[in-house]
């Protein structure tokens, strides 16, 4: 072992508050600028403290207090990030497949079940997944803390919250919460750069903060029949409602438990399975002294745990011992004080191969009710790949594992068949045979059956609709390389192409384009013998499209992340919205909100807090400006191309939105996507006369089809 992994096992055993003292000076030690911020904080908070020492001249102080104003508008300041910050470079470093958010229902070290099986052989197989916590740290600030990474490609994570005692089983977030913790699971996605995601959602809690989350697949892992839960709410019920209706792929794990989802919505069965060679291994510990034949369980001893069955059985066969491992949640009135009946509480997963060498016959004894007809056993799985002989009662999916394992069609008949399995102890051929059929039912399958339904999903025009933008350029390369950039890195998007369409540029762009994007993916460069002007410049590009929303996007814009999903998602949520643009910070009419920011990188925080607020929002207006203007294929087709009447520009976008409206559509804003726009670039080095000339031209043509005017405003409140 080398002294990089003997260090880094060392670390993975120190106590968590140790390694979060131990993350903290690596982090630092990577990051100056984090390093020089805390080392500056620590002086300034000290010189507030003591209200100035002798020891620090007064520059020093100055500059002290002018960087700790220059921080409060940084990353530090808007997302509250603790716990293991190692983490943050290293844990994602080899991944390059898509990102898995997992919104749960137990924790990953409660017992371990499907979500953690799952999230595990996704890690696997090379996607980020980051495994969510059902409690939550509590914050005034959105972000997160970093618990641990317990597998490759795994990290456990607490969202940031600002309210107390929070049950996820029990509790309904209102607008206000879900607002919070969408802007904390963006920290997240920013930090990690996980780009578009992928949602497992396990609980119904979690269904308004999955399904709001633009540029991310919603899908709803159906495991169990909620209804069938003595303990589940109303809200709950209604919150799976929504949940069902809203996801973009539902999976479920039992066939009748489909049949009952089907009535409301398509699904696809997914069935639980076994860690194969974990449980298929001997284990050679000793956890149980065993005095004779025993026949175990483990698992939760619950409401659908048939106690008056185990009863019968122990009364009926004294000469063995019942070994029950698991929670109890339910009476135990009658079994509790049996001789030959020992319950030893919850054990760990990793112990559970020890405990299962201490068992002859293994046992599943649910009542069959509608939750456990609805349900696939995962422990029947786990015990055949232990190759032993099971007993069950006549659940549904257990009935499609008959020729496996023993049936017990009445309670006389579980104790018969328990005689039964206790003959087949010893029996390698039979035990082989379980081994070997559980082999075909592992976890890594079952993952590999999601990522390929869900590669699928995004295979499907209706479901993720093709757009193209249309980005013309004239002059200005800088701004031009910004905007590409931005697009490239930000647009978090499955399908799209870029056209760039350039009107006779002078200053190297033609050369730039051709060299860097002339043969790159999902980009096609047209260049232009001279310039045709903004209407028939753009026109080009969008004849050259095959999108089913086309978008016109400026070269003095840069696109904040996820700004392409909030535009797609607006024109899914109104069928009769014909045109839209995002909200920005500097445009003469009501897309402009009041925002400010000094780099890209808080641009990106502002605008991702900011659309959190504003999720689902779209602000109803008479026109838009074409900084950033986008409509469906079916609505271009019926409005036709932009007016070429208007030349270089001005009027044209307002011209547009005339027709637009005389047809009947709607125009909106999306409150919940931003760009940044620089503002008439092009425009800007024209001179004063000829764009005021140029202006007045445009206004006349424009007052000759549609007659008077209306100057743009602002929302109330923005300057």
């Amino acid at each position: 072992m080398s002294i990089k992994e003997i260090i880094k096992k060392k670390y993975k055993e120190l106590p968590y508050n140790y390694r979060v003292k131990c993350s903290k000076i690596i982090w630092y030690t990577k990051r100056t600028d984090a390093l020089i911020y805390k080392i500056k904080s620590e002086l300034f908070n000290r010189f507030e403290k003591n209200k100035v020492s002798n020891n620090i001249s007064s520059n020093i102080v100055d500059n002290i207090i002018s960087h700790k104003k220059e921080v409060n508008n940084s990353i530090y300041d808007y997302w509250d990030i603790q716990g293991d910050l190692f983490l943050i470079n290293t844990v994602f470093k080899n991944t390059s497949k898509d990102s898995y958010f997992v919104f749960p229902v137990i924790d990953w070290h409660f017992r371990v079940q499907r979500p953690q099986h799952i999230a595990r052989e996704l890690g696997l197989l090379g996607h980020k997944v980051v495994y969510l916590t059902t409690t939550f740290n509590l914050s005034t600030k959105p972000g997160f803390k970093i618990i641990e990474s317990p597998s490759e490609n795994i990290l456990i994570c607490q969202l940031n919250f600002n309210k107390k005692h929070i049950n996820i089983y029990h509790d309904k977030l209102d607008n206000d919460d879900v607002v919070f913790l969408l802007k904390s699971v963006n920290s997240i996605r920013s930090t990690f750069n996980m780009g578009y995601t992928n949602s497992l959602v396990d609980l119904p809690f979690w269904s308004n903060i999955s399904i709001k989350l633009t540029a991310n697949n919603v899908i709803y892992d159906c495991m169990d029949h909620h209804a069938g839960f003595e303990n589940n709410t109303l809200d709950m019920l209604n919150e799976e409602e929504d949940l069902l209706l809203q996801s973009d792929l539902v999976i479920t794990t039992a066939e009748r438990l489909s049949n009952i989802i089907s009535e409301k919505r398509d699904n696809i069965i997914i069935r639980n399975a076994a860690e194969v060679d974990f449980f298929s291994k001997k284990d050679p510990r000793v956890l149980y002294e065993k005095k004779r034949k025993t026949i175990g369980y483990y698992g939760a001893i619950a409401e659908w745990f048939d106690i008056e069955l185990l009863r019968i059985c122990a009364k009926q066969t004294p000469e063995y011992d019942y070994l029950i491992i698991g929670n109890v949640t339910t009476d135990l009135k009658g079994v509790d004080k049996l001789d030959n009946v020992n319950f030893i509480g919850e054990v760990p997963y990793s112990e559970l191969p020890a405990y299962l060498n201490s068992f002859d016959v293994c046992l599943i004894p649910f009542k069959l009710i509608e939750l456990t007809l609805c349900t696939n056993p995962v422990k029947v799985y786990e015990y055949l790949a232990a190759g032993k002989p099971v007993v069950s009662t006549a659940m549904p999916e257990v009935l499609l594992m008959a020729e496996h394992l023993h049936i017990g069609n009445s309670r006389e008949d579980f104790v018969n068949k328990i005689h039964s399995a206790l003959d087949e102890v010893g029996n390698k051929e039979l035990s082989d045979k379980r081994r070997g059929w559980a082999l075909t039912q592992d976890w890594s399958s079952r993952a590999e059956s999601i990522v390929e339904n869900v590669k699928l999903l995004n295979n499907e025009k209706s479901h993720i609709k093709k757009v193209s933008l249309v980005v013309l350029t004239y002059n200005n390369l800088e701004l031009t390389k910004d905007c590409l950039n931005g697009i490239d890195k930000n647009t978090y998007y499955p399908n799209y192409e870029v056209i760039i369409v350039d009107n006779m540029s002078t200053d190297g762009t033609r050369d730039f384009l051709n060299k860097k994007y002339s043969n790159k993916d999902k980009y096609k460069v047209i260049l232009n013998d001279d310039n045709l002007g903004f209407s028939a410049g753009n026109n080009i590009g969008l004849a050259a499209a095959d999108g089913d929303i086309l978008i016109v996007i400026n070269n003095d814009t840069y696109p904040a992340p996820y700004w392409l999903s909030g535009i797609v998602e607006a024109f899914n949520s109104n069928n009769n919205l014909g045109l839209c643009c995002p909200i920005t910070n500097n445009i003469g009419n009501e897309a402009k909100l009041n925002i400010e920011y000094d780099s890209f990188n808080n641009m990106n925080i502002f605008a991702s807090n900011l659309c959190a607020n504003n999720i689902g929002n779209l602000y109803s207006v008479n026109n838009i400006a074409f900084f950033c203007a986008a409509f469906t294929r079916d609505v271009y087709k019926t409005v036709g191309p932009m007016c070429e009447e208007y030349g270089l520009g001005f009027f044209e976008d307002d011209d547009y939105c005339a027709r637009v409206r005389e047809l009947g559509f709607d125009i909106s804003i999306v409150d919940y996507s931003f760009v940044h726009h620089h503002l008439s670039a092009s425009f800007n080095k024209l001179k004063d006369n000829k764009k005021e000339l140029l202006m007045l031209e445009n206004k006349a043509i424009f007052e000759s089809k549609w007659g008077s005017w209306v100057p743009h405003k602002y929302r109330p409140g923005v300057h």
